[in-house]
């Protein structure tokens, strides 16, 4: 089975480590605990950026 995401490398919101590194890791689940920290991450659609400062941008929207 391939990724259902190819190409793209998933980040924890919380601590930034590599999840695609993890121990495990699909991104057939919609949910990934991150194995460094523990934090539930939404693994979806909605969550690819272009860049960093995409993130930051939407981030900053969804904040104000």
């Amino acid at each position: 089975m391939g990724d259902r995401f190819a190409g793209i490398t998933w980040w924890c919101d919380r601590c930034g480590s590599q999840l695609n590194e993890q121990r495990g890791f699909d991104d057939y689940k919609y949910i990934w605990k991150c194995t460094e920290c523990g934090y539930k991450n939404s693994i979806s659609s909605d969550n690819i950026y272009e860049s960093h400062e995409d993130y930051h941008s939407r981030q900053d929207k969804n904040n104000n």
